[in-house]
């Protein structure tokens, strides 16, 4: 007989793709970053290629298509120049659905959250300030906080250290992440998470819906007290 799920005692949200529609801005910042060096890639490879890999990766995959050397100046070059033209329009462009910062809003004081993203946090937490949900968070874990990003589960045993030590939360069973990409996939699962695969981050609300009744909410309310987001 099979043991039944384990309920759900905490929310990890990936950033990218998931939290905010953001994946067709990295891809036109590239194309403006590697314009000097006469290539492009369409949405349509971009995808297949490019979404959730690391932004070093990305650049070595532009320099290789571009017939270049890889060298740490060339991705230096690369990474700066795409940093410089994404961060210029994010900020004001990305939201977050609606109805997913009031599930936020309505739940985060008895249900621990937080970001796990392998982007830079200069790239996730001045947005999520924006739209009002970083102060929710109990934490974000950047890829600027490991040494080794998704696919490698290293992220979420952060995450997962951190509600253990906040929250009590110890089993990863009892994490529920929302994910886009396979990277970020196979690093959650590899870290014995639950997961909940999304197409488009328009999927999450109706997830969220899904998933509702299975989260409990078992931290005490306080309303004096809002969580801490640990940002290093």
């Amino acid at each position: 007989m099979e043991s039944p799920a384990p309920s759900i005692r905490a929310v990890l949200f990936d950033f990218d793709g998931t939290l905010v529609d953001s994946e067709y801005l990295h891809h036109e910042a590239w194309l403006e970053a590697v314009e000097p060096w006469g290539v492009t890639v369409g949405w349509e490879e971009y995808k297949r290629k490019l979404v959730g890999i690391s932004d070093r990766r990305a650049c070595e995959f532009f320099l290789g298509l571009a017939g270049m050397e890889i060298t740490p100046e060339a991705v230096d070059f690369g990474r700066s120049r795409k940093h410089m033209f994404y961060r210029r329009r994010s900020v004001d462009e990305l939201t977050v659905d609606a109805s997913v910062s009031d599930w936020i809003l309505a739940n985060f004081e008895r249900v621990p959250m937080g970001v796990v993203s392998s982007s830079a946090a200069p790239d996730v937490i001045p947005i999520l300030e924006r739209q009002g949900v970083a102060d929710r968070m109990r934490f974000v874990v950047s890829g600027d906080d490991v040494s080794r990003l998704k696919p490698d589960p290293m992220s979420y045993l952060l995450a997962l250290e951190k509600l253990g030590l906040e929250c009590g939360i110890r089993n990863p069973a009892e994490c529920l992440v929302f994910e886009d990409s396979e990277t970020g996939i196979r690093a959650a699962q590899e870290a014995g998470m639950t997961i909940q695969p999304l197409k488009l981050p328009s999927d999450l609300p109706a997830f969220l819906r899904e998933w509702d009744r299975r989260i409990l909410r078992s931290a005490p309310r306080n309303a004096e007290r809002a969580p801490s987001t640990a940002l290093a």
